[in-house]
């Protein structure tokens, strides 16, 4: 099977999961959630460890899956604060040689992608009144495939009308050209979805809202990435995905851009 071929079955697949999951909601979905973000968090740990750090693994995992999860665990914030606490005593015992770089590279961990992982949670467990079960469903829907469908946007764009490259030190291939189109694919899913489903639960300043997020901010999550495993050299996160290397690679974009949009939604109507 060529490497195109099993991209797009294991999108197929991978979509199919996911979606069905977000149908599902409750803990099947926060499972589903903090099981994509611990197997992302291991691979970030590979590549600090590839790069030189030793992050505390065990005691970061335990963390991050805190992170995901901290609307609907009591007392998240001190659970948190004393794991963070607990890594202090812990380089010190197990005598680490470069202790401030693995307390870091831990914590960062814990953030990135776990902490950020959480805003999808939020988005599709959000038992705001403007925004009701259904309605949860079906913004957390329309914003993955605004993601998925502006990365494919873009590409399209990019191998059409592509001439000016976007960040040509980390990827020559992404252009300016296609991140236009990437928001212009955006904003076309979203509005289809407002104007055929979601309605009024969604305003059309929402609408651009989210086209901005998952058209611009989405190709930057996955350049960081990408910088990351180029400063190491390495082309994927991990290879549990055929085509598509890791789950870090096949979230990367999500988890920079879900966050903006519960953001906006929260400051703007509230959804916690």
């Amino acid at each position: 099977m060529s490497n195109f071929a099993q991209r797009v079955l294991t999108a197929l697949v991978g979509a199919a999961v996911v979606v069905a999951a977000v149908w599902l909601g409750g803990w099947v979905f926060a499972v589903l959630i903090t099981a994509a973000a611990l197997a992302a968090q291991v691979e970030l740990y590979r590549l600090l460890a590839a790069a030189g750090t030793r992050p505390l693994v065990g005691l970061g995992l335990v963390l991050g899956a805190v992170a995901v999860l901290w609307p609907w665990i009591p007392g998240a914030g001190l659970v948190l604060a004393g794991g963070l606490l607990a890594l202090l005593p812990a380089v010190l015992f197990l005598r680490r040689e470069t202790p401030l770089l693995d307390i870091a590279g831990t914590v960062f961990g814990v953030f990135y992608p776990a902490g950020l992982a959480s805003s999808v949670l939020i988005l599709r467990l959000s038992d705001a009144p403007w925004l009701g079960a259904a309605g949860a469903f079906w913004v957390t829907v329309t914003v993955l495939f605004c993601i998925w469908g502006a990365d494919s946007f873009a590409y399209l764009a990019g191998r059409s009308f592509g001439r000016t490259p976007l960040f040509e030190r980390v990827s020559p291939k992404k252009t300016w050209e296609g991140a236009v189109g990437g928001v212009v694919g955006a904003f076309g899913l979203a509005a289809a979805f407002k104007l055929a489903i979601v309605g009024s639960v969604l305003s059309w300043p929402d609408v651009l809202v989210i086209a901005v997020a998952c058209g611009i901010l989405s190709p930057f999550g996955d350049l960081t990435e990408s910088l990351f495993k180029r400063s190491v050299g390495v082309k994927d996160s991990a290879t549990w995905l055929p085509g598509h290397g890791g789950l870090l690679d096949r979230i990367d974009a999500t988890i920079v851009a879900v966050p903006v949009i519960a953001l906006y939604l929260e400051v703007t109507r509230g959804l916690l």
